[in-house]
């Protein structure tokens, strides 16, 4: 079994994978990323099932991490289980046809909270649970004044232009995942684990490619795409914002990004709180980490210094050489899902492994133009000190 830090760079490698063949519409690689991680994710939890083999005892093995289920969860996942062991491709398909197809809303709820936690940027931005809806009603102008005079159709107006409604059952992700016989016989339990870790992990990655670069088409708008209400969309695709070239993270030039964030598109000033900024893995540590590292006074180091309270967060879907600033919570993002598992017709059988699908419903954008800024970081130095020699003679 892997240890954790090989286990963790083994699925950065698949995600990292997964996305670039997402951005490059490559479907034979993103296949084959996917199938990595969750063969992976497979190989633990078998590994993990297997130490556990003779203990029983529920409380015991909720200690030591595996989920307990309700009894809704629990006849869902024996009707799949009996449903899985069906023999022939049209016996599956006819048995998950009688499974009823849609997830229980605990099992949706725990992965949301599992993505929210292995992935900060879902944890940053505006994620909310959306299943069952279709539309949300998205508040833009968080800073609008209540006016004090008499209610008239012009005040009416300007409250109403602060929201935009998001279509949220237009945008679909699916994700692919390789269940073997053995999983089967590990029972409900088991199977839950693999399904809300493999679920997790993929809907994480396609969610943060469609967070931060989503075109607009058939997925979320990203961050680094233009918003405002005059912006021209081509054929679906929103166009990306200029990148504004950052050399060092002064205060000074941090500062000055800053400050665009401090007011709306429409030129309304707002607080600023709540800063991210999202990197790729290896860009934090080649341009990121050295400028914002700082020595202290006992030869220890501090990481993620910048001169106003941001988190630096680590995310496969931004692209080399750039990254993005942000007020987090002004991007939202709403996901769901509702049509459970499926057989897959175009997966051939492998090694004892059936491939099933799953299918979320989600959508995204910022809450206007000015909540993020795409930054060119490719010659970002590192931190250097400034010494000067002050004559005593000033003091």
């Amino acid at each position: 079994m892997k240890n954790k830090d090989e286990q963790r760079l083994s699925r950065l490698a698949a995600a990292q994978k997964i996305s670039d063949a997402a951005k490059a519409g490559d479907q034979d690689a993103f296949k084959e990323g996917l199938n990595e991680l969750c063969l992976d994710i497979e190989a633990q939890i078998l590994e993990e099932a297997k130490s556990l083999r003779e203990e029983t005892d529920a409380a015991v093995l909720a200690q030591r991490g595996v989920r307990q289920l309700t009894s809704e969860e629990k006849e869902y996942y024996n009707a799949l289980i009996s449903a899985m062991k069906a023999s022939g491709k049209e016996g599956v398909k006819m048995a998950l046809t009688n499974v009823d197809k849609t997830f229980p809303i605990t099992i949706i709820n725990d992965v949301m909270e599992n993505m929210k936690q292995e992935h900060p940027l879902l944890a940053a931005v505006d994620t909310r649970n959306v299943t069952g809806l279709t539309k949300w009603l998205i508040n833009t102008d968080e800073g609008a004044n209540a006016t004090w005079d008499e209610l008239n159709t012009e005040i009416i107006k300007e409250i109403a232009s602060g929201f935009n409604d998001l279509e949220l059952d237009q945008k679909k992700l699916s994700a692919w995942m390789p269940i073997s016989q053995d999983m089967l016989e590990l029972g409900p339990n088991w199977l839950d684990a693999y399904i809300r870790t493999c679920l997790s992990e993929a809907l994480a990655i396609g969610s943060e490619n469609g967070i931060v670069t989503g075109t607009g088409k058939k997925m979320p708008i990203g961050m680094d795409r233009q918003v405002q209400e005059d912006v021209t969309v081509t054929a679906g695709v929103y166009p990306k914002k200029d990148a504004i070239i950052v050399t060092d993270f002064s205060p000074v030039t941090y500062g000055d990004l800053v400050s665009r964030l401090a007011e709306d598109e429409h030129g309304k000033a707002r607080a600023v709180n709540g800063l991210i900024l999202v990197v790729n893995p290896f860009d934090y540590f080649k341009l990121v980490m050295p400028a914002t590292t700082v020595m202290l006074p006992d030869g220890t180091y501090r990481n993620d210094v910048l001169p106003v309270p941001t988190k630096i967060i680590q995310s496969v879907a931004v692209a080399r050489d750039e990254a993005i600033l942000g007020i987090g919570k002004r991007y939202f993002f709403g996901v769901g899902g509702k049509r459970g598992i499926q057989f897959s017709d175009d997966a051939a059988f492998l090694e004892d492994k059936r491939l099933y699908k799953i299918v979320a419903y989600a959508n995204g954008r910022a809450k206007d133009n000015n909540s993020f800024l795409r930054l060119d970081i490719s010659g970002l130095r590192r931190l250097i000190y400034e010494v000067k020699t002050v004559d005593s003679a000033n003091f």
